[in-house]
């Protein structure tokens, strides 16, 4: 009865160690193709800011000084908006999905927020303006405006590609599976 029940809790035991070790692994590998699903989201959004750099800079050397029509800064706009309304989807899609994502790509978009809420304001007032008086495009407001679209566009591309290298490297260095160089001469 003693070995009964010795080899009872021993074979508890190995199922047990054998559950954790398979959930484990399966965790591991949910967490992998998470990381992973949000690195490709993260690319992407890259791209499109990337874009909405190029548009606001694009847009930028309109003014001042140029006597270009109030309707090439529109479409201008316009490009931008779209932009923004394709970051603005894409980000509610990584937020929640920050808790699976590694410590590199939460930083990218937990620092995405405050830049995208920035350049909607700006992109804001510079629509306004333009509905208000076609000729604002022309006058130091609206300049202001495209400026601060510019600013925040390049703050956020520039943050996200070197967060998002950094995480690139870390990962190639990390697969290299390196081991500390043996100590003492030669």
């Amino acid at each position: 009865m003693v070995l009964t029940n010795k080899l009872l809790i021993a074979s508890s035991a190995l199922i047990v160690f054998l559950l954790v070790a398979l959930a484990s692994t399966a965790f591991a590998e949910t967490a992998t193709q998470s990381r992973a699903r949000v690195a490709e989201q993260l690319a992407d959004f890259k791209r499109t800011a990337f874009e909405m750099r190029r548009e606001a800079d694009t847009l930028r050397s309109f003014t001042p000084h140029k006597r270009l029509h109030w309707q090439s800064h529109t479409y201008r706009l316009d490009a931008l908006k779209n932009h923004m309304n394709e970051m603005g989807k894409t980000l509610a899609e990584l937020e929640p999905l920050k808790p699976l994502a590694s410590e590199n790509q939460g930083m990218a978009i937990e620092h995405a927020r405050p830049h995208l809420v920035s350049v909607a304001e700006s992109l804001t007032q510079a629509i306004e303006l333009v509905n208000e008086n076609r000729k604002n495009v022309h006058w130091g407001e609206y300049g202001d405006a495209v400026s601060n679209i510019y600013a925040h566009a390049d703050a956020l591309h520039a943050k996200l590609e070197t967060i998002l290298d950094y995480e690139n490297a870390q990962m190639r260095l990390d697969s290299l599976e390196l081991q500390p160089a043996p100590a003492g001469g030669s």
